[in-house]
């Protein structure tokens, strides 16, 4: 018996199966690695079950919208998804849902790796999906898509309308005041062709691979940037103003989870990520550091040794509900394109202050809705 004891305090065995040895610490709880494995998988089978994703076996499957940053989160997502979709297969001869796999190209404006080989293999591991790759230059060409229109962005910042998209993306950017301006307005048209490829691609909802400290650093930069009024719409489940239903799958995991699950798959998932998306550390110029960059950097050491923290973070964000919008009574800001209810303060074109929203901009023109507080402040020069 004293063997035994001996034995098993120089080699803790896993907290719930009690017979293999830990493999990693999960808040405070030690598992092996089948046990975090069907950790991660549970966490993500509750959230979709909790939003009622899957069809039912009289309804024809419906159709997921993936989009892939080929980080950890939202490549661990793919391969649960996939071994999932496998699983109900093999059991009952049809698949609940389909994956539609979207990849956007950003290499027009920010420096990122090459991936074409990446993406490649990543197709060929899981070759039974749709896949889609996009630059983010396209995005003037869903201008004619419902709720998206980038022109006011364009015409504003002065370029030239005969342009290549490419001419006026670049042109319009580095028209913008800062670099925390510039990866704002870029997360913005991220989002809104995600909106509009799952529309045009009639997906049924847009499957994100955010995890809880993403969620916690978008839920504290969003209102940093001054859009603090429209966090639930930005980081909860739901329908979103665009009329899509977006869901966040892993929204209960921790991103070093998700990077601990990515070395213990088989084969592991770290070949089918972009170098960008691992330990990617904020610039040392002060004047290249964006918010995103230092909610990134305090909420990697936050995880670290406080998990708690970030998930608190994300379960009050969580518990904050959307207003019901009426087209009557709200405007729409013409550039983020979320609502901005009657009564918020926010800023008109110019600069102006105001205490409740108008449709009429600085210039006159009362067919152009006025911008958000945090879209202003994003594209005015000091």
């Amino acid at each position: 018996m004293a063997t035994a004891n001996n034995q098993s305090a120089s080699s803790p065995v896993c907290a719930r199966c009690h017979q293999v040895n830990v493999s990693v610490t999960v808040r405070n709880e030690h598992l092996c690695q089948e046990c975090f494995t069907k950790y991660v998988v549970t966490k993500v089978t509750k959230r979709l079950e909790s939003n009622k994703l899957r069809a039912a076996f009289n309804e024809a499957p419906k159709l997921f919208l993936l989009p892939l940053s080929l980080g950890s989160s939202s490549v661990a997502l793919l391969h649960v998804l996939h071994r999932q979709l496998e699983h109900r297969e093999n059991r009952t001869g049809r698949r609940p849902f389909g994956l539609h796999v979207l990849f956007i190209d950003q290499s027009a404006v920010v420096q990122q790796p090459a991936f074409t080989q990446v993406w490649r293999s990543l197709k060929e591991h899981y070759p039974s999906h749709s896949y889609s790759t996009i630059g983010l230059e396209e995005v003037s060409n869903y201008d004619t898509d419902s709720n998206l229109n980038f022109s006011p962005l364009y015409a504003e910042t002065g370029s030239n309308p005969r342009s290549s998209n490419r001419d006026r993306l670049e042109k319009s950017l580095s028209s913008l005041p800062s670099a925390t301006s510039r990866a704002d307005i870029i997360g913005i048209m991220r989002s809104q062709l995600v909106d509009a490829f799952a529309k045009r691609t009639c997906c049924d909802s847009i499957l994100y691979g955010d995890s809880t400290t993403r969620l916690a650093e978008r839920t504290l930069s969003e209102t940093a940037k001054g859009r603090g009024g429209a966090v639930p719409w930005l980081t909860g489940d739901g329908k979103s103003p665009h009329g899509i239903k977006i869901v966040y799958p892993m929204r209960d995991l921790l991103r070093k989870e998700i990077t601990a699950y990515t070395a213990m798959t088989t084969p592991p998932l770290t070949p089918f990520l972009l170098e960008n998306t691992i330990g990617k550390k904020p610039s040392v110029s002060s004047k290249n550091i964006t918010i995103e960059d230092l909610m990134g950097q305090y909420f990697e050491s936050v995880e670290q040794n406080y998990p708690s923290i970030v998930a608190n973070v994300v379960r009050t964000s969580g518990r904050l509900v959307a207003p019901t919008l009426s087209s009557q009574d709200d405007a729409v800001c013409r550039i983020c394109r979320l609502p901005s209810p009657i009564g918020a303060e926010g800023l008109r074109w110019g600069g102006e202050q105001e205490g409740s929203v108008s449709t009429t901009c600085s210039n006159g023109n009362k067919d152009m809705p006025k911008l958000c507080f945090g879209c202003t402040r994003s594209t005015l020069n000091p």
